[in-house]
């Protein structure tokens, strides 16, 4: 079972840590792409009221934003908002509150066209809670979609020292955050016994080469988590260093952790 030390963002991968800032920008330049494919194959968003669940930069609700065009409403909510209030994108409403613990009265009024939420889900506790919840804010004919990566790199990799790195990198994010790089594994039943209809599924995988954001962003995400991921005894400093160096080095093609999106419409 998990024993979880601290909450995702309030010291690992907090916003106000070196290179985070970096790091989560990179986040868009490597997932965004997908994530507004799978959201345009859903439907029109001209005049949609849009929300988007632990928005981070933003770089998503201010895509969401054009999209809907002047006649819709784009709420971008995350516990730490700074970033958000950073970007400043005119056509995108900042909402501060924990999806997680804050109650109906701290969250925005229900009825939403769209639900957007992306690498959240996996790094909550009571995750199974919080699903229900999006699905119950949906207007009738919504679509609530969720995306979280699952660890293929372990599976693919032909390094040993990656495979290694990334199974302790899981169990480390597990035993210190709580979080769950396996949970997208049982998408989309989730979606399913929350009583979404039209529910379907992606998978997108980005890849490693050398000087790409993908290699770039796992460099940082993995190297925030140094400490904890070689205090899981699953790998050493030394194949740990062997592993980023193989990420990050000229002629190396990965393919990366998969990105799992499913979606889903109310009735």
């Amino acid at each position: 079972m998990a024993v979880q030390t601290e909450e995702y963002g309030s010291r690992l991968y907090g916003f106000d840590q070196p290179l985070e800032r970096e790091r989560i920008g990179l986040i868009g330049e490597v997932f965004d792409p997908y994530t507004r494919r799978r959201i345009t194959d859903l439907g029109a968003l001209t005049g949609r009221r849009c929300l988007d669940v632990g928005a981070g930069p933003g770089t998503v609700a201010a895509w969401l934003a054009d999209q809907s065009g002047p006649d819709g409403e784009v709420i971008a909510l995350d516990r730490d908002t700074s970033l958000l209030h950073e970007a400043g994108h005119p056509g995108v409403h900042i909402w501060r509150a924990d999806i997680h613990t804050a109650s109906d009265d701290e969250l925005p009024k229900p009825g939403f066209d769209l639900i957007h939420a992306r690498l959240t889900l996996c790094h909550l506790p009571r995750r199974e809670e919080v699903l229900p919840r999006l699905v119950s804010w949906l207007a009738p004919g919504g679509h609530l979609i969720v995306s979280d990566v699952i660890n293929t790199m372990a599976a693919t990799s032909p390094h040993p020292a990656v495979r290694a790195l990334t199974q302790a990198y899981d169990r480390a994010l597990a035993t210190t955050l709580d979080s769950d790089l396996n949970y997208a594994r049982a998408y989309p039943t989730p979606l399913i016994n929350a009583g979404l209809t039209g529910v379907d599924m992606a998978a997108d995988v980005p890849l490693v080469r050398a000087d790409s954001h993908t290699a770039r962003f796992w460099e940082l995400t993995f190297t925030a988590m140094r400490t904890e991921i070689l205090a899981t005894g699953l790998i050493d400093a030394a194949d740990f260093d062997k592993a980023i160096d193989h990420l990050t080095a000229r002629g190396t093609h990965e393919l990366g952790y998969t990105l799992v999106s499913a979606w889903g419409r109310s009735a």
